[in-house]
């Protein structure tokens, strides 16, 4: 990691880094520090030097044993009593005690990079002690992109438990009567209950929680016609029904790792109308020809363009050239899963840059027709050299 964080810095003239955050919801932080705390500290490194942490007190014995930093420091160690106290507004105070560990421990000349998020009082305080400061995109989340072994096998790990569950749910959709209406029915307590959204989630949820994962994003559980809405992700009471496509998009985090997995399914309990099953042989074509065309060094447009030729030849719309449809393929291909469920590299018209070895990106082709519903087929895989492994091992199945 260091190595990717030093080049990237010196590509964008930078001489340092310096992040103050923190880690329980900043990737950034987390992945930087390997620390997990609900208190901001800081984080600072200089190009070819190792980088430390400053943590308040209370979190130092633990930063010391957890962190992945060796070098961790305690605000107390830069008497940041005493610094607070010399202006009336505490906060104020933090600010300039903040500005004194980075002048010293960065100099004083040197182009310190923060990310964009960094506190603006912060940021001033800094520029106030005469200190260089530049915001900059895609420095750390860039690093990201390249998953480390450690980080591949939280992802899998992750990926399990969706499988899994997801294993459950098709086997309680399967299992389901129908009732007029073609409403799904199951048994529960003895007694016959209609089969819904949040029904579905219920067992994804208790499922996760047993296995020390957590749904921090909505799961999508969208039958019929609302499934053409690729974000829908159902309301409690929405029916499930037998005919009719279901899609099932799932994507929890792993509570101990803190590595997210994103795995999507169609499938129709009973027989699926002519128009889906065509929908869905066209989105596995092309699920399948991305999954051969991807590789280390392809262009991230070129897999979403060859998408579109697969679509459009078979009379699809598409949002080529950044057209507005309601009907057809609505999406990119696929995103970087990681410490966030959305992170670079992406898959889509507007990424013109090569997908590198052992990022983690899913493969989400998909095609929506507001009369009928969705079909989305979605795998994550690692990029290797000459194509990807691909982590997702759950068969594609349509009817049940």
């Amino acid at each position: 990691m260091r190595k990717d964080l030093e080049n990237i810095l010196a590509n964008k003239g930078a001489e340092a880094l310096l992040h103050y955050s923190e880690s329980f919801k900043d990737s950034n932080m987390y992945y930087l520090s390997g620390f997990l705390a609900p208190d901001p500290f800081l984080y600072l490194k200089r190009t070819g030097q190792d980088p430390m942490l400053v943590v308040n007190p209370m979190e130092y014995p633990r930063a010391k044993k957890e962190a992945t930093v060796k070098t961790v420091k305690s605000y107390a160690d830069y008497d940041y009593l005493k610094i607070v106290r010399s202006v009336p507004d505490p906060n104020v105070g933090f600010a300039k005690f903040i500005a004194t560990v980075t002048k010293k421990e960065l100099g004083q000349n040197t182009v310190i990079c923060v990310p964009p998020n960094f506190p603006v009082s912060v940021a001033d305080a800094l520029r106030n002690e005469g200190l260089t400061i530049k915001p900059m995109f895609d420095v750390i989340e860039k690093a990201r992109e390249t998953k480390e072994p450690h980080e591949i096998e939280s992802v899998k790990e992750t990926q399990k438990a969706v499988e899994e569950a997801t294993e459950k749910i098709i086997d309680t959709i399967s299992n389901a009567e129908i009732g007029s209406n073609q409403t799904l029915f199951i048994k529960e307590n003895g007694k016959k209950q209609k089969l819904t959204a949040g029904k579905i989630k219920a067992i994804f949820g208790h499922y996760f929680i047993e296995n020390d994962c957590v749904t921090e994003q909505p799961l999508i559980v969208a039958c019929g016609p609302k499934g053409a809405d690729p974000h829908y992700d159902g309301l409690p009471t929405d029916v499930l029904k037998a005919n009719q496509p279901i899609i099932l998009d799932i994507c929890p985090r792993n509570l101990r790792t803190r590595y997210w997995s994103d795995m999507t399914r169609t499938i129709v309990k009973g027989r699926a109308p002519k128009q889906v099953k065509e929908m869905f042989e066209a989105v596995l074509e092309a699920k399948n020809a991305a999954m051969d065309a991807i590789h280390a060094g392809a262009l991230g447009s070129e897999m979403q363009n060859l998408c579109f030729n697969i679509f459009e030849k078979k009379g699809y719309d598409t949002v080529r050239g950044g057209k507005q449809i309601t009907k057809g393929y609505t999406h990119g291909l696929g995103h970087g899963v990681g410490l966030e469920i959305h992170e670079g590299p992406r898959m889509s018209e507007f990424y013109p840059f090569p997908l590198e070895e052992h990022n983690v990106v899913t493969v989400e082709p998909g095609l929506y027709d507001p009369k009928v519903g969705g079909v989305r087929i979605e795998d994550i895989v690692e990029i290797t050299k000459r194509g990807c492994n691909n982590f997702t091992k759950m068969e594609i199945c349509l009817e049940l």
